[in-house]
């Protein structure tokens, strides 16, 4: 539930900047990225279980001549709405 509201939220920017509004990035780094990709780059999200695969995959990435390379956290709550604490909990 949490995803749908958030790309209705960016969903009147449209394209790649109002999925990315939707998503939590601020609209002017939206636009950036929009641009770098219509000039011809790539983006890519990358999702790590912990503070060490991200270390790792920010590496590897600069290793392999990747450009803005950054992370963020993201909220205890899946796509689907669904608590993540709670659901190791109840399994």
């Amino acid at each position: 539930m949490g995803a749908l509201a958030g790309a209705g939220a960016g969903g009147a920017l449209g394209g790649l900047v109002g999925a990315l509004v939707g998503m939590g990035i601020p609209e002017y780094e939206a636009k950036r990225y929009e641009g770098k990709v219509k000039d011809g780059g790539i983006l890519l999200s990358v999702h790590c279980d912990d503070s060490e695969w991200v270390k790792r995959a920010k590496s590897i990435l600069e290793q392999t001549g990747a450009q803005d390379v950054s992370s963020a956290g993201e909220k205890a709550v899946s796509s689907h709405g669904v608590d993540t604490e709670t659901a190791k909990h109840t399994r």
